[in-house]
């Protein structure tokens, strides 16, 4: 008796050890390719397309974005990093890191014969144990200090092109904090970096600026407005709709039985477009900006009236425009209201690395929506100039939005990894074991920045470790006469990586006062824990075959089989002469 298969035959199973190992190895590896960017003194990668374009960035999470991954385990790391950028907009090459110290403690717990759940359960304790210790040891920042800020924003960009292009008469990062506090509502707590709009322009570095307003990437419309190119005391109207002969969207005929009555429907298209003129100038407005096009009769008229024309602007920058000048879109040209014209001090044209460009700006105000120009030799530095003022914008945010601090270069997780080493010992099962590589894996964050920064890390974790275990013994003794700090600080001593001296310190005494946002940290922990966790959690891989060899013929014919080829009759039918034209898909 002949019984059937339980699977298809194009279906493989890879086992349960055989993937559970396999799902480790590749979540791990992809981790390893951005290990040496963490830090100040991180190194950069390159990554060409399948156009040739390259994109050379120190940052993990942009680099994982662009390579390909197939593997599910390479794809979850992917979108954990992808989810802290989404979220805090820093600490993607962190949790990459962290990801693959802990998958790389699950795979030697997993060769002890260590059981799946008892991992699972020692990282979600060990988990609760950092978060926990976290909240204890942030410190409050006020949101309004200048200062404080522009430190916040410093130390997020160190060691990035971005900071390193500041200059004595320039500084990007100054720029970035007045930007972030001129749109946000420090009150409410409430940021948006949308409101923030980057532009970028080939030139040098210092010639960047920020604009108090919106730059738009296109000239004016007319020449006949070259001796008006600066507009002061702009009324701007915004308009979604065309300033130009109308033309049906339907097919539609006009019947003319004499030269007059052609005369007389050109005469009428241009009494349109007078009409819509005579609006513009009625409600007060002298720059009028468009969505749509504006034809060259509109754009005459407009120009003999002295108003400025703007024609087929981007729907982002005119919600930007929105924002900045108060003004409101008119979405009926027939009915404009003088309430919806926006107001700017000043609107010019001037050329910027060979392109003209409108600006819109406002002297003194504090508007809804700012421009952030930067410049850049190549278009290699202008992308990642993009993606480090983001970054330093989205860290911004999540301090107003949340206004707690905890001390960098690596200081945090030594804390939290004694803090979990320490709880550990609560727990008499296999728990434990967990718990304590799961301390070792925040441990492994620390000891990265100390490799990139040129420090051997068999010297810097004994040294780290015997620091901070000194530390709490004078901190348990009662009788100390150590002023360093008081009771409420014992056991809090911010030991980190100086990447300038190559030394361990104390972060909060440092001169250069590290410093980053405590949802970062939290978010990197949690998005980390949870990639890890649905990584051991998968024991079985079933995996359908692909077929690629479904081809097309040179008839048109298109059909599949298994074999690869060599003996394809219609190959030998149609004569070798064809063969060249039988393509793969």
């Amino acid at each position: 008796m002949k019984y059937p298969d339980l699977f298809n035959p194009d279906l493989s199973r890879m086992g349960v050890q055989e993937s559970q190992m396999y799902n480790l190895v590749a979540g791990e590896l992809v981790t390893r390719v951005v290990t040496t960017s963490l830090g100040p003194r991180g190194m950069s990668k390159v990554y060409i397309d399948i156009l040739k374009e390259e994109t050379v960035t120190s940052q993990g999470g942009a680099f994982l974005r662009k390579i390909d991954v197939d593997h599910p385990a390479a794809k979850t790391v992917v979108d954990a990093v992808n989810t802290v950028d989404n979220h805090v907009g820093d600490g993607t090459t962190t949790t990459a890191v962290l990801i693959g110290a802990l998958l790389g403690r699950a795979k030697k717990m997993r060769v002890m014969r260590m059981p799946t759940a008892s991992i699972i359960t020692g990282f979600e304790l060990g988990m609760q144990t950092a978060l926990a210790e976290l909240e204890n040891i942030r410190f409050g920042g006020d949101a309004s200090d200048r200062k404080l800020l522009y430190n916040l924003a410093r130390c997020c960009m160190a060691g990035k092109p971005l900071a390193d292009s500041t200059h004595d008469h320039i500084d990007v990062t100054a720029m970035i904090v007045d930007a972030i506090c001129c749109t946000s509502d420090i009150d409410a707590r409430r940021a948006v970096v949308d409101d923030v709009k980057i532009e970028e322009k080939p030139g040098n570095a210092p010639q960047a600026r920020l604009i108090r307003g919106t730059i738009i990437d296109k000239p004016g419309d007319s020449t006949a407005t070259l001796p008006r190119r600066t507009m002061r005391n702009a009324k701007i109207l915004l308009v979604s709709e065309s300033l130009e002969r109308s033309r049906t969207k339907t097919e539609s005929e006009i019947t003319i039985t004499s030269p007059d009555q052609m005369g007389e429907f050109l005469r009428q298209e241009s009494a349109n477009i007078r009409d819509i003129v005579d609006g513009v100038i009625a409600c007060g407005a002298n720059v009028v900006i468009s969505r749509k096009g504006i034809d060259a009769e509109a754009q005459q008229a407009l120009s003999q009236r002295g108003i400025m024309s703007v024609r087929r602007v981007k729907h982002n920058d005119i919600w930007w425009l929105e924002k900045s000048t108060g003004a409101v879109t008119c979405t009926d040209i027939s009915d404009i209201r003088a309430a919806e014209l926006g107001y700017a001090d000043a609107v010019y044209e001037k050329n910027i690395g060979g392109d003209p460009m409108i600006f819109v700006e406002s002297d003194g105000a504090n508007p809804r929506s700012v421009t952030l120009l930067l410049r850049a030799n190549s278009k290699w530095d202008l992308d990642e100039f993009h993606r480090n003022a983001l970054n330093a914008l989205n860290v911004l945010r999540g301090f107003i939005e949340c206004p707690y601090l905890v001390y960098g270069g690596g200081s945090c997780e030594a804390i939290l990894a004694q803090s979990v080493r320490a709880a550990s010992v609560k727990y008499e099962g296999k728990q434990q074991v967990s718990m304590m590589h799961f301390a070792d894996a925040l441990e492994e964050v620390t000891m990265t920045l100390a490799n990139n920064a040129g420090m051997q890390s068999l010297d810097a974790l004994p040294k780290l470790r015997s620091m901070m275990y000194a530390d709490s013994l004078v901190c348990n003794n009662a009788n100390s006469t150590d002023k360093r700090r008081n009771a409420a600080d014992c056991g809090k001593r911010w030991y980190g990586i100086d990447h300038a001296t190559r030394s361990i310190c104390d972060m909060s005494e440092h001169g250069c006062n590290i410093i980053e946002p405590y949802v970062v940290k939290t978010q990197v922990i949690k998005s980390a824990v949870e990639a890890v966790c649905s990584i051991i959690n998968v024991n079985d891989v079933f995996v359908k075959d692909l077929v690629d060899n479904t081809h097309c013929h040179i008839d048109g014919m298109i059909h599949t089989h298994k074999d690869p080829g060599k003996n394809h009759n219609r190959w030998e039918q149609e004569g070798s002469a064809q063969r060249p034209m039988h393509h793969y898909y």
